[in-house]
């Protein structure tokens, strides 16, 4: 009883016991009702319905071990010959399976290849129809007689462009009366040079190649001037210039089709020129004393011969221009077009350079220092517009100021290449800084842009900029030799 029921214990074998059977009683009553309903009496009738029919049986582990030994081993042979049978249909299905897949696949790749070749029929019928209408037009253009091709429409020109050039130069000033007079003189010389070369051709036939043959011929042409053999580079702009001006104002004015002159270069700059440009400074204090305690200022030969030391002192235009530019920092074109009459803003006197235009911030009014006032400034500003004239306009003035200028100076000993009458320039921007005005009031004196934001606001000198300039701007030079009124 130990080894069948697992204990020593009789009363644990009598609840062993008891549980067992009462299993067995269950499994003999289920083994019953399953051989009722299915009506099987003996093991043939077990074969033959295993033979006919599969029948879900659900009978309990239990009912299947107290089964009759034969009665198990007929139910275990005919589940393994089903068994084999549904593996040998599924192996079939799963193959039946793969064949339709395949066969799928195939008939997708069969319908895609049908619409890629409906849609390339489709494309061919639309390209055959662009193709045809093509032609057609292609067929009518060659049956058509050829079109004649209308060339531009070259506007007529007036009568005045078959006239001498030379002779539109008094209508090109009337319609420029901004020029000054010493500006005037200066296109007048190129026009004339202009002509001597070119000769009076008819407006209209005047060439780009005229104006090149122009440049070449100031370019070669020799001077005669201290140190320089031929005409600089500078001086070849300026004149091109004055032609570019005059054939622009043609062209403007329908007289000829376009400038000539537009797109004619000089010759490019000399190492010498471009090394003095490149060196230009301002005078030291020796050299500024040089030049005015020259015989200009202090007494010369006569008036052709001003840098000749003699007895007599002329305050006229050569006088006043060269301390007109040491005391403004003006540029020598803005001095020789300046207007006679002294501005007044809030008191302060001011030289009136609004009509420079060299830079949008040139147009400018400069202070009249106190030293200039005590040169006699106002005298002479007082007789120049009583004759009618500029500042230094007269019968004493320069046709080219910044040659006269210079040659003075190189006569006198202040030949360096690097010095020039625009170094006066360099000289009042140096006593400007030495004042402490500022960058922004600065620029507005001497005439440059400045690079802040607020530089472009007020630009105009206040009355009070005016008088602080006035007041603080010093001479770099002691003049007090020359002043008329001490």
């Amino acid at each position: 009883m130990t080894r069948t029921l697992g204990t020593s214990r009789v009363e644990d074998a009598r609840v062993i016991a008891g549980e067992r059977l009462s299993s067995i009683q269950r499994a003999f009553a289920e083994i019953r009702t399953v051989t009722e309903r299915l009506q099987i009496t003996t093991l043939d009738d077990l074969n033959t319905l295993l033979d006919e029919q599969v029948w879900t049986v659900d009978v309990s582990p239990e009912a299947v071990a107290l089964m009759p030994p034969q009665v198990r081993a007929a139910l275990q042979r005919r589940m393994k010959t089903l068994n084999a049978e549904a593996q040998s249909e599924v192996a079939a299905t799963r193959v039946e399976a793969m064949a339709v897949e395949s066969e799928r696949a195939r008939l997708s790749a069969a319908a895609t290849a049908i619409s890629d070749a409906d849609a390339e029929a489709a494309r061919i019928v639309l390209d055959d129809a662009r193709y045809r209408r093509l032609a057609d037009a292609v067929a009518r253009l060659e049956a058509a007689p050829p079109a004649t091709v209308a060339g531009p429409v070259v506007p007529a020109l007036p009568a005045e462009s078959g006239q001498p050039w030379p002779d539109i130069i008094d209508r090109f000033f009337a319609d420029r009366p901004s020029i000054g007079a010493s500006a005037k003189v200066s296109h007048l010389q190129a026009f004339r040079e202009c002509e001597q070369l070119i000769g009076r051709k008819p407006l209209a036939e005047v060439t780009k190649a005229d104006m090149k043959a122009f440049a070449d011929h100031l370019r070669d042409r020799p001077i005669n001037r201290v140190g320089r053999t031929h005409m600089a580079r500078s001086s070849i702009i300026k004149m091109l210039s004055h032609l570019k001006g005059l054939f622009g104002w043609a062209a403007g004015a329908g007289l000829i089709p376009s400038n000539p002159a537009d797109g004619v270069q000089p010759r490019s700059e000399t190492r010498e020129e471009r090394d003095g440009r490149a060196a230009r400074r301002a005078l030291t204090p020796a050299e500024l004393a040089r030049l005015y305690d020259s015989p200009l200022f202090v007494g010369c030969k006569t008036r052709s011969r001003r840098s000749t030391p003699g007895r007599e002192v002329y305050r006229d235009e050569p006088f006043w221009f060269f301390l007109i530019a040491l005391l403004s920092g003006a540029r020598t074109e803005e001095i020789a077009s300046m207007p006679s009459t002294l501005a007044d803003v809030g008191g302060t006197l001011c030289l009136d350079f609004r009509h420079a235009t060299k830079t949008s911030a040139g147009a400018r009014l400069v202070p009249v220092l106190p030293e200039l006032r005590r040169l006699g400034i106002e005298r002479w500003s007082a007789e120049q517009v009583r004759r009618g004239r500029g500042m230094v306009e007269g019968p004493n003035a320069s046709a080219d100021w910044s040659k006269w200028l210079n040659r003075y100076m190189d006569d006198i000993g202040l030949d360096d290449p690097a010095i020039v009458a625009y170094s006066l320039r360099h000289n009042f921007r140096q006593q400007l800084r030495a004042a402490k005005l500022g960058d922004e009031i600065m620029n507005k004196v001497f005439g440059h842009e400045g690079e802040a934001v607020g530089d472009g606001y007020g630009r105009d000198l206040a009355p009070d900029e005016a008088r602080l300039v006035a007041e603080s701007v010093r001479s770099p030079v002691d003049l007090t030799h020359l002043y008329l009124f001490r």
